[in-house]
């Protein structure tokens, strides 16, 4: 597996992130798959709210811990598009992915942002992006995004 980093941001506070939101909304393409890694409360969510509203999305976004997969309407390269956030904490097996037909839903137009998806990273083709959230002992937090190829 080769992972070249593309980004890294330390020391960020969670309420100035749009750096790191505008450095994604530049090279994301259609069909980009994104793994979010970060523990529980390190801004996922948050960082998702504000990538949307830089796409031009009017929706509400919210976490999918329940839901699995959230859709909103973004602009995308200057076209109509869909960002997927989507929650894989509950799911535990393959199976369970096949069960609401994740694999096809990431294949459709649009990106897909994914919340613990290094629990079935065989499961994806690459290439794909990893991006990471890690919090420091001052609560700003530090950020990695690499391509996996």
């Amino acid at each position: 597996m080769k992972e070249n980093i593309l980004l890294e941001k330390r020391n960020i506070n969670i309420d100035n992130i749009k750096e790191i939101a505008y450095f994604l909304k530049n090279i994301l393409k259609n069909k980009d798959i994104i793994i979010m890694n970060g523990n529980l409360g390190f801004g996922k969510t948050t960082f998702i709210r504000e990538l949307t509203n830089i796409m031009q999305c009017e929706d509400i976004v919210s976490s999918p811990s329940f839901t699995i997969i959230n859709e909103y309407n973004i602009i995308l390269n200057n076209e109509n598009s869909v960002l997927r956030h989507i929650d894989l904490y509950r799911l535990e097996s393959d199976d369970d992915l096949d069960s609401i037909g994740f694999n096809e839903k990431i294949k459709e137009d649009g990106v897909s942002f994914i919340e613990w998806g290094s629990k079935f990273i065989h499961y994806f083709s690459k290439p794909y992006y990893i991006f990471e959230i890690e919090m420091n002992s001052d609560d700003s937090r530090s950020y990695r995004i690499s391509l996996v190829q």
